[in-house]
């Protein structure tokens, strides 16, 4: 079965399923274990939908190791994630709706809307879709 016909039969492209797959397959071993607990608050993460997997210390412009170090990767809420990645300034010379910002994974408009123009002017430079 070629790509195309796998992502008519799932709805969506298959490495988005494939993707949605992984996670509810991590979020029920955690739930197994009893591990599907946030690290920022503390309380348990009851469904997929909720978890997020973050990075404890950032490693954006800092250090690959930190991004492949497992001591520095928890799991938390998506709403207990989101607060420390907008509105707190990595560097309090950068603004948001700037490259360096949304780099580092800031979620405000002005940011995603910075990487959708990025992204657009690239496709269109280089072909790329």
């Amino acid at each position: 079965m070629g790509n195309h016909e796998k992502d008519v039969t799932l709805g969506m492209p298959h490495g988005t399923a494939a993707n949605r797959l992984r996670k509810i397959l991590l979020f029920e071993c955690l739930r197994r274990h009893n591990e599907n607990v946030c690290v920022r608050c503390q309380e348990t993460i009851g469904t997929v939908d909720e978890l997020s997997i973050e990075h404890i210390k950032p490693w954006e412009s800092v250090s690959a190791e930190l991004f492949w170090d497992l001591n520095n990767v928890a799991f938390s809420h998506m709403v207990c994630n989101r607060p420390h990645r907008c509105g707190v300034r990595p560097n309090p010379n950068l603004e948001h709706g700037t490259p360096g910002m949304w780099a580092r994974g800031c979620r405000c408009e002005a940011c995603k809307k910075q990487r959708r123009d990025y992204k657009s002017d690239y496709r269109q430079r280089t072909g790329v879709h």
